[in-house]
């Protein structure tokens, strides 16, 4: 690019963002943010209810059944942590 900047990444349009998660004020810590054109998000990773196998054990044809129901996004949640995202995962074993 010859030291060109790509449009709508100027630090200027970038550097809000980084000051903010910078800041003492900053509510959040370990997180993902994008940054760029003028627009800021949240970028987060979650997962859904899946489905849970009752019988002994299961087999791919299970999997492949109920495949559907692994990827459903409806009731999906956003887990805070890896002990927060096991416990949920593993709920069903209490």
């Amino acid at each position: 690019m010859g030291g060109e900047g790509i449009d709508g990444m100027e630090p200027e349009l970038v550097a809000p963002m980084v000051a903010f998660l910078a800041h003492e004020d900053c509510p959040v810590s370990g997180e993902i943010y994008t940054a760029g054109a003028g627009r800021f998000a949240r970028i987060f990773i979650a997962s859904t209810q899946g489905y849970v196998h009752a019988d002994s054990e299961p087999t791919i044809e299970d999997v492949a059944e109920h495949w559907a129901t692994v990827n459903d996004e409806t009731g999906y949640y956003v887990p805070v942590d890896l002990m927060d995202w096991s416990a949920t995962f593993m709920a069903h074993l209490r």
